[in-house]
């Protein structure tokens, strides 16, 4: 907003730029890019650290499925900023198509996470309900915007609020999953030190 590259606005509720637009010039483009593509590698990390974790709980199908998945979108995260703000057809194929399979793939992985460690627990502490939420969240923004190329004069608009606050649902699944993970890593340990004690 401050190089003029975007109209100054709330995106999240007015819609009135692209998540791409913010990264295609001047020094967002540079800023962007150190930004996102490090954060793709994170992911695929995160999504190794979950799938390993759904193996130890004997979801192993779902641990390969989102192993897959969550990799995969990590992946398509990387090309999608990695050819962001280039010139020509094949580019922007490129672009458009890792932004999509990022969206898809890392929201299948996060509702096979939240779905394979929901059964099988006596209670559901509020992190791994909050992830549920966000996934359904997530489902429904995407529901909500088919509609709206038939039903809004300006349907871009829509679609931009749809891409924004798709994306803040989606980022907000990872630091619950954090919390979840470490509430039942913390139970874990907490169960075996009586044992520990006795042994010493």
């Amino acid at each position: 907003m401050d190089q003029g590259l975007v109209p100054a606005c709330v995106p999240l509720i007015e819609g009135c730029t692209t998540v791409s637009a913010t990264g295609r010039h001047g020094t967002p483009y540079f800023i962007f890019k150190a930004l996102v593509i490090p954060s793709g590698v994170l992911l695929m990390a995160f999504w190794l650290v979950a799938g390993s974790w759904c193996l130890q709980l004997d979801r192993r199908l779902a641990a390969v499925a989102l192993l897959g998945a969550g990799v995969g979108g990590g992946l398509f995260l990387i090309v999608y900023a990695t050819f962001l703000g280039s010139d020509g057809p094949w580019y922007d194929w490129l672009r458009r198509f890792g932004a999509r399979m990022f969206f898809a793939l890392t929201a299948f992985a996060q509702l096979l996470l939240t779905a394979a460690t929901w059964h099988g627990l006596a209670s559901r502490p509020r992190p791994l309900r909050v992830m549920l939420w966000l996934c359904l969240l997530q489902l429904l923004i995407g529901l909500a915007s088919l509609p709206a190329p038939l039903l809004l004069q300006n349907p871009d608009a829509m679609q931009n609020i749809v891409e924004w606050n798709y994306g803040l649902a989606m980022l907000l699944f990872f630091p619950a999953a954090g919390q979840f993970m470490r509430h039942c890593g913390l139970r874990v340990r907490l169960s075996q030190e009586p044992s520990a004690r006795q042994e010493a």
